[in-house]
């Protein structure tokens, strides 16, 4: 891992970065998948920005193959975790809806965009979605009714994703990007409970 200080701020370049970096390099000859990096990027930015006009500052950015996350002292704040698929809605309005369809590369970072902004509000392991569950049950139930909601809500979203990758297998209609996210989903759930 290659890691540096820009002010109070540690950034950090986990080497799976670089490989999924590559990996996009090699074999997207299209450079569909570099819209898709910089959907990330823009939600990513989102988050920053809501973030500075709080007048707060991220303690770490962490740049790995699963994705960027962003560290701070403390919790975060609503705002700042609706953040990102905020922007990323409104990136797929502008570019879908907003802008002549005379591109494929604006219909498909439109569509990155959404798929960004909808993945992210998912209620599993570290994206913005479990956060932000627990950041409404809280407000209107106990802490442990509210973890126990939001695990009910994992285990459902993570039943729901099992069903439809098996579904998609079992009538020959394979889908590499349900099972790739699958396999994501529980990856980053397993390196979450060995933390």
């Amino acid at each position: 891992m290659v890691s540096f200080k820009l002010g109070k701020m540690r950034i950090s370049l986990d080497f799976t970065f670089f490989a999924v970096l590559g990996l996009v390099c090699a074999f997207d000859s299209g450079g569909y998948g570099l819209l898709y990096l910089a959907a990330c990027l823009c939600h990513e930015t989102a988050h920053l920005a809501v973030m500075a006009v709080k007048g707060q500052a991220p303690r770490e950015i962490i740049f790995s193959g699963g994705g960027i996350c962003i560290r701070q002292s403390g919790a975060f704040s609503f705002a700042v975790l609706a953040a990102g698929s905020a922007a990323n809605f409104l990136l797929f309005g502008i570019f879908h809806f907003g802008l002549t369809q005379d591109s494929i590369y604006k219909m498909i970072f439109a569509a990155a965009n959404l798929c960004v902004g909808v993945f992210n509000l998912l209620p599993m392991g570290d994206l913005d979605g479990k956060r932000l569950a627990e950041e409404l049950l809280v407000r209107r139930f106990s802490l442990k009714t509210a973890e126990r909601t939001v695990n009910i809500l994992q285990t459902l979203t993570c039943v729901l994703w099992g069903g439809l990758v098996l579904y998609l297998l079992f009538n020959n209609a394979v889908n590499l990007t349900a099972v790739f996210v699958m396999i994501y989903i529980f990856a980053v759930d397993f390196f979450l409970e060995m933390r």
